[in-house]
């Protein structure tokens, strides 16, 4: 398992992420979330699954969820890089659930049309409605598979497979109690040797990431309303007790 690192930020915060990024050397690793790069000055590359690409001004890489990939550039160049978690758009993981785009898109006169999108979705904070952050996102992903030509999505390699198939055993039982023990029982693993296994490839403990993801979902809920009170969602979103889910949640707020 040693070549797949499951990079849980751009997941468990739930939200869209979106910088500007310059020479950045990162590990070999996946995550849920779509991911964009759109180089709009220098050159840079990447590695996506086990094909490299340089990119010039005005392309765009394209990182389907679960595709293992790095960045590695050498030269000066600024790209804005934005990933998108489920969550934030079941639209374009329902568009994406049986295809993919290549991941270069090369054409750069089509791109430069796109431009103006990210530069939006770059400076969205925390107070922009996330409606507005959707619709930016959609138009996006809608604009470049309409210009584009979708393929079928490629099988996760081995490795991507077994990380996946827990963080989605995980996602169904979040409102049950979740111990290592168990866990590493239903996946036929040695509770010790799990432990490390998780750790490593996902950068966080169980425990941490289970809370995260506890935390996401009482997030949904409020997002939903209705009449339940705080103490109520907390529970539903499967938080063993109140003092916890405050500790997760300054938890979250310190996480990076």
């Amino acid at each position: 398992m040693s070549d797949v690192y499951y990079e849980a930020l751009k997941d468990t915060r739930g939200q869209l992420f979106a910088e500007i990024q310059k020479e950045y050397f990162s590990r070999y690793h996946f995550h849920r979330a779509f991911e964009l790069a759109y180089v709009f000055e220098g050159e840079a590359q990447y590695q996506v699954e086990d094909k490299i690409f340089s990119l010039c001004t005005d392309q765009i890489v394209f990182v389907h969820c679960y595709y293992r990939h790095r960045s590695f550039d050498v030269l000066p160049h600024k790209k804005y890089v934005i990933a998108v978690p489920e969550k934030l758009s079941p639209d374009v993981y329902e568009l994406f659930s049986a295809c993919t785009l290549p991941h270069l898109l090369p054409d750069r006169e089509f791109n430069r049309t796109l431009l103006p999108y990210f530069k939006a979705l770059y400076a969205c904070d925390k107070d922009t409605p996330s409606i507005v952050i959707r619709g930016y996102v959609d138009l996006i992903f809608g604009l470049l598979l309409s210009h584009y030509k979708g393929i079928t999505v490629a099988p996760k390699s081995k490795n991507v497979s077994v990380i996946a198939d827990i963080l989605n055993y995980i996602d169904k039982h979040l409102c049950e109690p979740l111990c290592l023990a168990e866990i590493a029982g239903v996946f036929g693993y040695n509770p010790s040797y799990f432990s490390r296994l998780f750790n490593r490839c996902v950068g966080v403990s169980l425990n941490r990431y289970i809370n995260f993801a506890r935390l996401d979902r009482y997030m949904l809920l409020e997002k939903q309303g209705g009449e339940k009170s705080a103490t109520e969602r907390i529970l539903e979103a499967g938080f063993p007790s109140i003092a916890t889910f405050y500790r997760t949640k300054k938890d979250r707020e310190s996480f990076s």
